[in-house]
């Protein structure tokens, strides 16, 4: 029997209990209004960072688009955690946002992200899976990185 080795790198234990422990924290407080939890950026990766990038999707939300953790008591990190907000709409329909940086943000996401949680079931991942159609579909090299020959008019 053949084993295959793994090559993409895994999010630290330490680090992935700091996520867990803001899911349920973030859990409680959006009260049913939290969508999607989503780790990407360096620690997805490459692996070779103790930073956190969570892009949190959470319905209604209307505060500050973008907050830093350091560690604490209640969530001890060895690095920082980046946590970047948006709402629904906005993680569904990229442009027209209140945020204009957040179509960069979307392809750091892209890059490689590991969704940690989401409701519905699959709901983070069709969103990213059409976006990067879409992305790709806009690109007239598109079909360079994903292999296929393109579309089609």
């Amino acid at each position: 029997m053949a084993y295959e080795i793994e090559t993409t790198p895994r999010i630290p234990y330490d680090e992935y209990r700091a996520i867990t422990t803001l899911m349920h924290a973030h859990l409680q407080t959006h009260e049913g209004k939290l969508r999607a939890i989503i780790a990407f950026g360096d620690i997805v990766t490459r692996g070779n960072t103790f930073d956190i990038d969570l892009l949190e999707i959470v319905e209604g939300w209307q505060g500050q688009p973008f907050v830093v953790f350091t560690s604490s008591a209640e969530l001890p990190l060895r690095g920082e955690l980046r946590l970047c907000l948006l709402t629904p709409e906005e993680f569904e329909h990229p442009n027209g946002s209140r945020w204009s940086s957040k179509n960069r943000l979307l392809d750091r996401v892209r890059e490689g992200y590991d969704v940690v949680y989401e409701d519905p079931a699959g709901y983070a991942r069709r969103v990213l899976a059409q976006e990067t159609a879409e992305y790709l579909g806009s690109n007239p090299l598109g079909f360079l990185v994903s292999g296929s020959p393109g579309r089609q008019p």
